[in-house]
């Protein structure tokens, strides 16, 4: 049987790939109301139908956990290490855009304003990219790969 090993490489680079997307969602999706699928999708909905404590980031993290244990059981512990790794990322990521920079990401992409097609266009890209740097790296962000 092997013997998961975890390198230090993959773990730069999930963080790179988390921090891609937070910044895709946060800057883009979740400014206009425009949804991303799985986890993060629905952690958008709740985050914005909540009150303001229960922020995306928090969802991010309640709502992976069962995926966690899931994929813990199919995929073994090296995969749901990197997989918490990237999450927690992501989350910080977004915690960070939305709550701690000076950017305003309450009504409007900072970058692309109130335009629906350009916020999802550059949205599902980045956030797209830093999902599969995730798949590439060992880990999953929001979706489990079998």
């Amino acid at each position: 049987m092997k013997k998961d090993v975890l390198q230090p490489k993959n773990f730069v680079m999930l963080t790179i790939a988390g921090l891609i997307n937070a910044f895709g969602v946060a800057c883009f999706l979740y400014p206009v109301n425009l949804y991303d699928s799985g986890i993060s999708g629905t952690s958008m909905l709740l985050a914005q139908v909540t009150p303001g404590y229960l922020s995306l980031s928090v969802f991010l993290l309640l709502l992976n956990f069962p995926l966690f244990l899931y994929g813990y059981k199919k995929m073994g512990i090296s995969f749901t290490l990197y997989s918490v790794y990237a999450v927690f990322v992501y989350s910080m990521g977004t915690w960070i855009i939305t709550d701690i920079l000076p950017v305003d990401v309450t009504i409007a992409s900072p970058l692309a304003e109130q335009d629906l097609l350009l916020c999802a266009i550059f949205g599902g890209l980045i956030s797209g990219i830093g999902s599969g740097l995730t798949i590439r790296y060992g880990g999953a962000i929001d979706a489990w790969r079998s």
